[in-house]
């Protein structure tokens, strides 16, 4: 299952949520995880630490971030999150903060992080409508028929 579908099935997606700094958005957005049985807390952790040492490495293209950290740092399954902020926060990624997009990656091995996921987010990262789309959305209902209109047009394109 592809990153698309694996939002929409699961339904792992967060809309407005609030936090003051990218550290309490990475953390609170991140729980999604935890409550999916993706990763254990340990897993936020090491993101939080990693971005500390080496810098906003998980921005990814303008207001776009994605969480992630090695698979043996707490990821328990291979699976997908999608958190919008309410109030963008600065990553001091000077070339794309702020972010108001968190697009978060568990893979408990290298070989889960699929070539198909990849190229999937990369879309979405490429797609501005879409960004936007889905930063405007209200609530995670509105967020899922945007996915399930994107995915519908992906399909009809094949």
């Amino acid at each position: 299952m592809g990153f698309t579908e694996y939002l929409i099935e699961e339904k792992a997606l967060v809309c407005g949520l609030e936090a003051d700094n990218w550290e309490e958005a990475v953390l609170r957005g991140g729980e999604i995880l935890i409550r999916k049985g993706l990763a254990t807390p340990r897993y936020l952790s090491s993101i939080v630490s990693k971005c500390r040492e080496n810098g906003p490495y998980i921005v990814i293209a303008p207001g776009i971030a994605m969480p992630h950290a090695r698979p043996g740092e707490g990821a328990l399954a291979l699976g997908y999150a999608l958190v919008t902020l309410r109030t963008p926060v600065v990553f001091n990624d000077p070339d794309n903060d702020p972010i108001s997009l968190l697009i978060y990656l568990t893979a408990p091995n290298m070989k889960a992080h699929t070539e198909e996921a990849v190229r999937q987010v990369a879309d979405l990262c490429d797609d501005e409508g879409l960004v936007a789309a889905l930063t405007d959305a209200r609530s995670e209902e509105e967020m899922l028929r945007i996915l399930e209109k994107s995915l519908k047009k992906e399909r009809s394109s094949l």
